[in-house]
């Protein structure tokens, strides 16, 4: 490895990363479990959408390594791997939606009205 490659396996990361994170309910659910950690089978139904789909979705996300799981029990927790990535959450989402204390409840009200309103 020279040290011409280093430099594109880190824009090569941030890439990844952003690719990840470029679909809706993959931010609702980082800015989700930034807020507050929660199962699967919570996210499904607080979003209004199946766990299949959330299971989807959670798989590309674990596995660029944004999201952790943590067993307990039967159930398993899912929450934000890596504190870096709040500040792009931030810039991507709005300032404040992805603070730690926000319940879901509240961000996906958030984005209901978003939607209704018809913003972007």
């Amino acid at each position: 490895m020279n040290d011409h490659d280093e430099p594109r396996d880190l824009f090569g990361n941030a890439a990844g990363m952003l690719k990840a994170m470029a679909h809706p309910l993959r931010l609702e659910i980082l800015c989700g479990v930034r807020a507050a950690p929660c199962t699967q089978t919570y996210m499904a139904e607080v979003l209004g959408v199946p766990q299949s789909t959330i299971a989807q979705h959670l798989r590309v996300l674990r596995g660029i390594g944004l999201i952790r799981s943590e067993r307990q029990g039967l159930e398993v927790t899912f929450s934000l791997a890596d504190e870096r990535t709040v500040p792009v959450l931030e810039l991507l989402c709005g300032q404040g939606r992805c603070e730690e204390g926000h319940t879901w409840e509240e961000l996906a009200a958030y984005e209901s009205q978003r939607r209704a309103s018809g913003a972007s």
